[in-house]
């Protein structure tokens, strides 16, 4: 059975949503822009964090929302 690989978030501030990941794992994401973040967590998981007003396609959803994929 194949588990989900990655985590993308949409979030309102892409930076400030790093930093509170960065100090909860204790580490840094691998990339980062400010409408972007990337952390690749012990497990393999990667975690990205993707600024809900710049994301392609818009997400059609209004109270937030997520996306999984599977490698």
């Amino acid at each position: 059975m194949n588990h989900p690989d990655n985590l993308m978030l949409y979030v309102a501030n892409p930076e400030a949503s790093a930093t509170f990941y960065a100090e909860l794992f204790g580490i840094q994401p691998v990339e980062q822009s400010p409408t972007f973040a990337l952390f690749i967590l012990q497990s393999g998981l990667k975690l990205a964090l993707w600024s809900k007003h710049t994301v392609q396609p818009a997400p059609a959803n209004s109270g937030g929302g997520c996306e999984f994929s599977m490698g």
